[in-house]
């Protein structure tokens, strides 16, 4: 039976015993791809295999599998909760890790999961675990989390029969050389490796509207109570992850998308309401000027200015025309500097006190920006946006703790959101 066959029979055995996972099963199309040296990954709604590393596994190993790509779907990590500018392999150890702390994975399968056998805290969420890895650089481990003694064969403390093949079987397919030739230095490369992960992610970005059509599933399996055979810790973390703590670029795209603009284009691609392809369509493009206020006072670390470029460099894939970054700490450090696209380095300028009056001020001054978004950590006294016209204002604190401490007052100001980006600290 061909490996395209067998994944259908166990898609048809959740039809009846695992409603929720046979829900995203039915959701993205399967491709045969023998190009990959990994067994299976997710992305761009669709379930990529390679069935001649396939071939050999044991249909329950298979089903794990697949199980296991249907779990990160559920938490979404194909499709949101990625840092800016992340590391394709770091994301892949984070997702494991992630599923493993809360989901009994056969040990077999296991030990081929990067990451799992280091002793992280756990309960973390995704980005957390990610920031960990990121943080601490650890090397990515040998095949199947033994040594390798140079002679091309893993030994395993001296198990062997099917639990010895099916070891073999799986490291097979996830690229590994177990049962083919050793490497030069006795064993799977660190760069082997990172390849191998980076390639499982290497589909992953966001995707707003499979995230919506992923959690209608899942809100379906909480009413009706009905989750099938995944346990409670890992319903706990998939219920969470319809709850975010803050999308903080989902919030900046919704932050784009606040201004039409009266750019108005005809074209004839676009049928016109009243006279159809007789007479050309309109088209409106969006289009905002934004200022960027951007807090170098000597509360913000170095870690923090770093993450806040690197968000306002992501800004640019929302289509976002012109960005005018303003530096300010208890005063207007220069000029606003004006971006058209995404800059490897900025000059930081100022590091003294903190006041956000000032770039509220010149805010107010100039109607042309459509909104401001300030990037801060939040510690210092709200200022006063003293302007009759509507504002548009968003708040991007540097992590978790300093929206906990600050938000209450962000959002007693009109018009006023917030947000942050997670960190691990």
């Amino acid at each position: 039976m061909d490996v395209i066959d067998r994944i259908k029979k166990i898609g048809e055995r959740w039809f009846l015993t695992e409603p929720l996972l046979f829900a995203v099963y039915c959701s993205h199309e399967f491709y045969e791809n023998d190009s990959l040296d990994v067994a299976m990954r997710t992305g761009n709604r669709k379930v990529e295999f390679a069935p001649k590393l396939l071939k050999s596994v044991q249909n329950a190993t298979l089903a794990e599998f697949l199980k296991i790509e249907m779990f990160r779907i559920l938490l979404k990590h194909p499709y949101q909760r990625q840092p800016p500018f992340a590391s394709k392999p770091l994301l892949t150890r984070a997702s494991d890790i992630t599923i493993t702390d809360v989901y009994e994975i056969p040990p077999i399968l296991k030990k081929q999961m990067n990451g799992t056998e280091l002793n992280l805290p756990r309960g973390l969420c995704f980005e957390e675990y990610y920031n960990l890895l990121k943080e601490t650089a650890v090397p990515f481990s040998g095949i199947c989390g033994e040594p390798n003694n140079g002679d091309g064969k893993q030994h395993d403390g001296g198990d062997s029969g099917k639990q010895g093949e099916e070891c073999n079987a799986i490291s097979s397919a996830q690229g590994n050389s177990i049962s083919g030739e050793p490497s030069e230095n006795g064993g799977d490369s660190c760069g082997t490796q990172e390849k191998l992960d980076a390639q499982i992610s290497e589909l992953w970005e966001e995707n707003e509207e499979a995230c919506c059509d992923i959690n209608g599933f899942i809100e379906v399996a909480e009413a009706s109570n009905n989750w099938g055979s995944i346990s409670g810790k890992m319903q706990g973390i998939i219920k969470a992850s319809m709850k975010v703590d803050m999308d903080y670029r989902k919030m900046l795209s919704l932050f784009k998308t606040s201004v039409i603009s009266s750019k108005r284009r005809l074209t004839r691609m676009r049928p016109n309401r009243r006279f159809s392809f007789n007479a050309m369509g309109s088209r409106y493009e969006l289009s905002t000027n934004l200022l960027i206020a951007v807090d170098v006072s000597g509360s913000v670390t170095d870690k923090s200015l770093q993450n806040f470029f690197s968000v306002i460099n992501r800004l640019f894939k929302y289509g976002i025309e012109k960005l005018d970054v303003l530096q300010f700490d208890a005063k207007i450090q220069g000029e606003p500097e004006p971006l058209k696209k995404a800059r490897k380095s900025i000059k930081i300028r100022g590091r003294g006190g903190t006041s956000f009056q000032p770039a509220a001020d010149y805010y107010c001054a100039h109607p042309e920006y459509d909104g401001v978004i300030y990037f801060s950590d939040g510690y210092a006294a709200p200022p006063k946006f003293n302007t009759k016209r509507p504002i548009d204002v968003l708040w991007v604190l540097s992590g978790k703790r300093s929206y906990e401490e600050n938000s209450k007052w962000i959002k007693k100001l009109k018009r006023n959101r917030v947000t942050y980006i997670p960190t691990s600290g």
